[in-house]
């Protein structure tokens, strides 16, 4: 499967990437958010099809004003049911209970609960398209369905142009349009990434954290 020997952060912006540590590989992500916040996971391979991990952070961390830390940590689990194949998608089932922004019963920005995605990657001259759609039900306070999908384009082993998008159905915090991100990533040296990102192009949040920008630090290695 061409997405498991490439570097890659669990997630597209906001949406589940298609993509675990294999057996004996971890990860860590640190990711700056626009209040101030820094929420950071580490993710280990338990074997190749299961990778399980935790995250953690505060918002108001950075800047003015005491920082609020989350009442929990987050918990993260993957696993890969099918392998790609030429003809047929990779399938994933998980669990992740961390959203993002502030937690009042339930975080700013639902985190995704349980959920599964499917996935399929094809190579364009040198361009390596990695697309995923995906159903999933919250388990926060305001729970329900919802669906997310997203698409990478990868230049390479420097580069990644990414999209995402969660239609955020039932939620009373938002104006029904969903949430739309892009980023872009560059990859050092096959073991770090550096990533920009623009969220919620579309304003769907009502309350002050509508268009934003995050910034994202990835590291991968093999213990």
């Amino acid at each position: 499967m061409l997405i498991l020997c490439l570097l890659s952060s669990l997630y597209f912006v906001d949406q589940p990437y298609p993509h675990m540590p294999v057996h004996g590989v971890f990860n860590i992500d640190l990711r700056f958010g626009p209040d101030g916040g820094i929420l950071g996971y580490i993710n280990i391979g338990i074997w190749d099809r299961l990778g399980l991990g935790m995250s953690y952070g505060a918002s108001n961390l950075i800047g003015y004003g005491d920082p609020d830390f989350y009442e929990k940590p987050g918990i993260q689990s993957r696993i890969m049911a099918i392998e790609e194949g030429m003809f047929y998608p990779s399938v994933f089932f998980g669990l992740d209970n961390q959203g993002y922004g502030e937690y009042t019963e339930r975080y700013n920005i639902r985190s995704k609960g349980l959920y599964g995605q499917i996935s399929k990657s094809w190579m364009f001259l040198s361009i390596a398209i990695i697309s995923s759609a995906g159903f999933n039900y919250c388990l926060e306070s305001d729970n329900g369905f919802d669906a997310f999908c997203g698409v990478e384009a990868r230049f390479g082993s420097s580069g990644a142009l990414i999209l995402d998008y969660a239609l955020n159905m039932n939620d009373p915090v938002d104006h029904n349009k969903g949430y739309f991100n892009g980023a872009l990533r560059l990859l050092f040296d096959g073991e770090t990434y550096f990533e920009f990102a623009v969220r919620d192009l579309l304003s769907n949040n009502v309350n002050d954290q509508q268009f934003n920008r995050t910034v994202k630090l990835g590291f991968e290695q093999s213990f």
